[in-house]
């Protein structure tokens, strides 16, 4: 389906906003998924450690030695672990091997502190193994450490008891505060997870925004139908009334052009108000060929063949044929540029109806002793043609109205030209046509120049 004039924009701003909210949408649930499922596998990682650190603790806790300090004795209930300031040494069989697993260099780490926080004992390659290593005791029980090559840890840290056997028969045995257990879990799996999840919720996300991209354009299609219909109506409704007005307005003229050459040479009364007459219909029947011109230019795109026209030669042809009309107003034209030939993809006659309108709005505005200049040059695959007058400017309010159906930024000198108010929406529609942009600056009192784009041809 061709869709006429400004509708395409205004269906990809409304699927652009639709795609928008989705899109907002689409990445808040997102971001919300990752994060709770990160949420989840980090609270999973911290049960695991809790309950390692509580198990390991009601392990140790019968069989620690009186003092929190490096010893044999230390060496024995722990034998996978290394003493400070002892060498480290591998455990003898796969029983204490086994029994101290969760000293895995690459899942876990140990560590023992004295009451004080110094550390006395720790599992091979776990980090911030020193003598100076401290706990700090009004911090979190739970810390991100990290170790030799920047693998980071999730640390959980204890009060460590051992049993005290009391000396009477009877009494309830004590537990001593004996010092600090510091059990650490590598984060390399959670991290890689996160990346994982990371990556797989871009690629549902995006995968869903290209779906999402999909539907935006099909359900704005659906909303611009009603738009689209009242469009076509006005469309036809512009064509009909001009066909409806054109025949009664060709027969006035008939009339008046009759009884013009009929009537006597004593009734000057008659011959002007003939004359009257006949002008306005004149005017008339130009309002109505401006209004099938761009009732046929908003239209669906006409199969009328396309070819590459030259705009240097057009412009020639028009400054020469509108030389009389300017001289009659006392305005000079003047052609910079166009030394080589420019050729753009076209329709001849529009391109011919789109210089002539710029031109004649230029002389039209300009003030006797006036000056329009035509610039013709290129760049970037893109015929451009600027028109520039001397005229009285057009204020800033106006400029983004100027190519409005019947809009006169000065409607007194208009009218008075015989104008229809068209001939800017009309070079507007030419340009759309040939899919080129035109714009103008201006200045009040210091003229316009209107600049027109068009792609070259063989660039388009």
């Amino acid at each position: 389906m061709a869709w006429p004039g400004p509708i395409p924009s205004s269906r990809l701003r409304l699927a652009a906003a639709y795609l928008a909210v989705i899109g907002v949408i689409l990445y808040g649930a997102g971001y919300g998924l990752f994060g709770l499922l990160m949420r989840a596998n980090w609270t999973a990682l911290e049960s695991e450690v809790e309950t390692l650190a509580g198990t390991l603790h009601d392990s140790l806790k019968p069989l620690l030695p009186p003092d929190a300090r490096p010893s044999p004795q230390l060496a024995r209930v722990l034998p996978g672990l290394c003493l400070v300031g002892q060498p480290c040494a591998s455990p003898p069989s796969l029983l204490p091997r086994h029994a101290v697993s969760i000293t895995d260099p690459e899942r876990f780490y140990v560590r023992l502190l004295d009451r004080r926080g110094a550390l006395i004992a720790h599992s091979p390659g776990s980090p911030g193994a020193s003598p100076t290593a401290t706990i700090d005791r009004s911090g979190s029980a739970w810390t991100v450490v990290t170790g030799h090559g920047g693998e980071r840890f999730l640390q959980y840290a204890i009060h460590l008891h051992r049993s005290h056997t009391p000396v009477h028969r009877g009494a309830e045995p004590t537990e001593l505060d004996w010092g600090y257990l510091q059990i650490g879990r590598s984060l390399h799996g959670l991290e890689a997870e996160r990346e994982r999840l990371w990556w797989a919720t871009q690629t549902i996300v995006g995968l869903a925004l290209l779906v999402a991209g999909l539907a935006s354009w099909w359900l704005s299609g659906l909303a611009m139908r009603p738009l689209l219909a009242a469009y076509r109506q006005q469309e036809r409704f512009t064509a009909d009334a001009a066909h409806e007005l054109r025949a009664p307005v060709a027969n006035l003229l008939a009339v008046v052009e009759a009884h013009r050459t009929q009537a006597p040479a004593d009734q000057p009364a008659t011959r002007d108000t003939l004359a009257v007459v006949h002008r306005q219909g004149q005017r008339l029947n130009r309002l109505i060929t401006d209004l099938l011109l761009l009732a046929r230019l908003d239209g669906p795109e006409a199969a009328a063949p396309t070819q590459p026209c030259s705009l240097v030669q057009i412009v020639r042809d028009l400054i020469e044929e509108t030389g009389e009309t300017a001289a009659a107003a006392g305005v000079r034209l003047q052609l910079v540029g166009g030394e080589q030939d420019i050729h753009v993809q076209g329709t001849e006659s529009e391109l011919y109806r789109l210089v002539s309108n710029l031109l004649l709005n230029a002389i039209q505005y300009s003030p006797e002793g006036g000056e329009v200049v035509l610039r013709l040059g290129d760049e970037r695959g893109l015929a451009v043609l600027e028109v520039q007058d001397s005229g009285i400017g057009i204020a800033a309010a106006d400029q983004q109205r100027v190519f409005d159906r019947f809009f006169r930024s000065d409607p007194g000198r208009s009218r008075r030209e015989g104008g229809t108010g068209l001939g800017l929406s009309i070079a507007a529609a030419i340009v759309r046509r040939h899919r080129g942009h035109i714009s103008v600056v201006s200045r009040p009192g210091a003229g316009s120049v209107f600049s027109v784009r068009l792609p070259l041809a063989g660039c388009s």
